[in-house]
């Protein structure tokens, strides 16, 4: 009952726009003076704004200069005639929509067939009768008004078309990453376990000595701690992935932060690398070389999260190590600016392959190129994560067998703060 209530209100307004016509315009074409008048006349009384024209080309003029509702229109006239008239009009975009009545004495079917090809909505006859042109004026009104109120209706079907199928094919895509991503996590957890399992059984069912129990027990807590990082990272993912991981902007020295994080690299991975750092500040045109090997530091504080500025940094320099030959430099360079700091992490190592690039950023993807190199696939997403919290951005550049190099760009909240 509540749709059919509905449905008749939207036909009452439509039917109303024209039954009361003091918003309507009338244009009226015609060569003879007493026609116009009798026409704008009668049309005034009935509440119509008219505009008259008594040729072709003044009727195009006032057209362009103002657009009627509705046009009565003569055909035979002095410069151009109510045909060519007609087809101007069609041919504009502007004015195309205009219902046209034409307005004639002749009465030759031909003629009449013409006017309709042309592009006219009706023909009415001289002499014509006034209540006969009143009649046809508010029925083509309301018909325009119909067919614009189809059109718009038939535009927001479309488009509500448009937005239900990328639903359906988000929803579809999502549901296949959750499969994907179900399934992957399943693999990863299974390989801990399994060494866990085996270890375990080891140490229950053979005697061993005391060193032996002790190498098997460190890989179990090895096996544990992959599973934990890789849980952390998992629920990292699901947490950013569902807004639920806030930015929180703290103040803190920038460069001690970046110099501890670089320290705890090189005791990590010992002296198989070699780690380069270089800073360079913009407001004070400073530039200091290998600051991680420095004591005596400027400071220089900043306002950011510095959480995901470690998940950020720590994953690109663990790639960085990671997929780098023995002994190769791994760079790190700070460019601070007055509202954003630009991180860069270089390698010498394997490179990434250009048709990996695309997908370089989602969940458990690795580069066709790592081998039996050990991953998860989780950084780089967890990277992009982190970055797009911060409104930061990032891009990278790649040579196989050359090198890597990660360009992260973070801005800072209410500037730099040297101290």
């Amino acid at each position: 009952m509540n749709s059919q209530i509905s449905n008749q209100s939207e036909q009452t307004e439509i039917f109303d726009d024209y039954q009361n016509p003091q918003n309507a315009s009338v244009l009226i074409v015609d060569d003879t003076i007493y026609n116009i008048q009798l026409l704008s006349l009668m049309l005034i009384r009935q509440g119509y704004k008219v505009q008259e024209a008594t040729s072709g080309l003044e009727a195009l003029d006032k057209v362009n200069q103002q657009l009627p509702d509705i046009i009565l229109l003569d055909i035979r006239m002095p410069d151009i005639n109510g045909y060519e008239v007609c087809t101007r009009l069609k041919a504009n975009p502007a004015t195309k929509d205009v219902p046209i009545i034409f307005i004639s004495s002749i009465e030759e079917p031909s003629e009449k067939v013409e006017a309709f090809s042309v592009g006219g909505v009706d023909y009415i006859s001289k002499p014509f009768q006034l209540i006969e042109v009143l009649a046809r004026i508010e029925t083509h009104l309301r018909l325009c008004s119909l067919q614009k109120r189809l059109q718009k209706q038939n535009e927001q079907l479309q488009l509500s078309a448009e937005v239900l199928s990328r639903s359906l094919k988000q929803e579809r895509e999502l549901s296949q990453m959750k499969t994907d991503f179900i399934s992957v996590v399943s693999h990863e957890f299974r390989t801990p376990l399994t060494t866990i399992q085996s270890a375990s059984e080891l140490l229950e069912y053979y005697e061993w000595s005391k060193e032996e129990q002790v190498e098997q027990l460190h890989q179990i807590q090895s096996e544990v701690k992959h599973m934990t990082a890789l849980m952390e990272d998992v629920l990292f993912l699901s947490r950013s992935n569902t807004n639920k991981v806030k930015l929180n902007l703290t103040k803190f020295n920038l460069l001690s932060f970046c110099s501890q994080l670089l320290r705890q690299m090189q005791r990590t991975f010992a002296s198989d690398y070699a780690l380069n750092s270089s800073l360079y500040i913009s407001s004070t045109n400073t530039s200091i070389e290998s600051f991680h090997l420095q004591d005596d530091l400027p400071n220089l504080l900043v306002k950011m999260d510095d959480k995901l500025l470690r998940q950020i940094l720590t994953n690109l320099l663990t790639n960085a190590i990671k997929y780098s030959p023995h002994n190769k430099k791994v760079e790190f360079q700070i460019t601070v600016e007055q509202e954003q700091v630009k991180f860069v992490v270089s390698d010498h190592g394997i490179g990434i392959p250009k048709e990996d690039l695309e997908n370089l950023f989602s969940a458990f993807h690795r580069g066709k190129n790592v081998g039996i190199l050990p991953g998860t696939g989780l950084g780089l997403s967890i990277v992009k994560n982190c970055i797009d919290i911060h409104n930061g951005s990032i891009s990278v550049e790649s040579q196989l067998d050359i090198g890597t190099k990660f360009i992260v760009i973070l801005p800072i909240s209410d500037g730099v703060f040297p101290v």
